[in-house]
């Protein structure tokens, strides 16, 4: 018996696949593919702002800037006024000229862990998860010797 699949299941693989090829390098096969998910959920507003995120990471600003104001409509026609001005801002700051984007990407990663820390890391997270549970254990039997009225 053959199945038919659900415009969730569509949209999902669409996504899905849509991030794989954006992986791999493959914008154009990306775009697409997010282009016939708006196409088969045009109200999913995650298929709207990666397709815009997309546009802009493939250079197309003006592209980028109509999915992000379609996106932004439909948020402010729903009611959503925090959501929308988020995606506004977050829309300029994808936006941004590019001596402004520059600044932001030189801006300095983060620190990684050495073997040491990310150990010593680990050992404090046990400890603190161990004395967490000594208490619960002291506190659960003094209830339990408090509950039975004997001596404390």
């Amino acid at each position: 018996m053959i199945e038919l699949a659900t415009t969730g299941d569509e949209l999902a693989a669409l996504l899905s696949g849509a991030a794989t090829l954006s992986r791999a390098g493959n914008r154009v096969a990306a775009i697409a593919a997010l282009l016939s998910a708006v196409g088969i959920a045009p109200d999913d507003l995650t298929a709207h702002r990666r397709l815009a995120a997309a546009y802009a990471v493939a250079g197309d600003r003006r592209s980028a800037r109509r999915e992000y104001d379609r996106f932004i409509e439909r948020l402010e026609s729903e009611g959503s006024l925090d959501a929308a001005g988020i995606e506004r801002s977050y829309a300029a700051t994808l936006l941004a000229p590019r001596s402004i984007a520059r600044l932001a990407i030189a801006a300095p990663t983060p620190h990684r862990l050495t073997t040491d820390q990310a150990f010593a890391l680990r050992r404090l997270g046990v400890a603190i998860v161990a004395t967490a549970a000594t208490v619960t254990a002291m506190v659960i039997a003094g209830a339990q010797i408090f509950a039975s009225g004997g001596p404390l």
